[in-house]
């Protein structure tokens, strides 16, 4: 049937999307341990969106469905892992769970900050009537969700995870990695050099 075919579509697409998701992460975390503690991210995500379209009676279809961006949805993750495994990487000072703690502090402000601005996005959607509003809403609400629980699980889940896990981190040389940094550290040289320039170049772009 069309539902059936529906559904199988979505899930097709959130299965191929998480398991890209991962290699992207090993890659470039180069940890597997860090890896597998962000993309269990994913699933631990969707089930708070889950939980919550059964709670406010969304149903899950490709309008619903179809938005999760599991970009956003690691996001904040990786941000806590990367930090953790950097920290590690320098060395601690002082025991471990004072490293993890301040770790984990140092980061969370921002990605407290960030998950709001994605979810303040979302926010004038759930205005919408008519049409719009049953198309678009339960999008909307799915996402939020989603990326709600995202923030949970990277303030808490993530930090317990990376300290029962992660020993002695070594992140692994990726020349093109490096290579791409070097060229970013040398184009923000060109830009501070030519600050005013650059500024009136973008105000000539948006008023154009």
């Amino acid at each position: 049937t069309l539902v059936d075919h529906v559904l199988d579509t979505v899930k097709k697409n959130l299965l191929e999307g998480a398991i890209l998701i991962v290699v992207i992460l090993f890659v470039l975390l180069g940890s597997f341990r860090a890896a597998l503690i962000v993309a269990l991210a994913i699933p631990l995500s969707m089930l708070f969106a889950f939980v919550g379209m059964k709670l406010f009676g969304y149903s899950a279809n490709l309008m619903s469905l179809g938005a999760l961006d599991f970009g956003l949805i690691v996001d904040a993750s990786v941000v806590m892992v990367e930090n953790f495994v950097r920290r590690l990487e320098e060395g601690a000072h002082g025991d471990r769970d004072s490293l993890f703690l301040n770790a984990a502090v140092e980061v969370g402000r921002p990605i407290l900050f960030g998950i709001a601005i994605i979810v303040a996005v979302y926010i004038p959607i759930f205005t919408l009537d008519g049409m719009e509003g049953r198309m678009f809403k339960p999008m909307a609400f799915t996402v939020v969700t989603a990326v709600l629980g995202s923030l949970l699980l990277a303030l808490t889940y993530v930090p317990t995870m990376s300290h029962m896990l992660l020993r002695h981190a070594h992140e692994k040389p990726n020349r093109a990695f490096d290579r791409l940094k070097a060229a970013y550290g040398r184009g923000l040289e060109w830009v501070f050099a030519r600050a005013r320039i650059v500024v009136v170049s973008a105000v000539v772009v948006v008023i154009a």
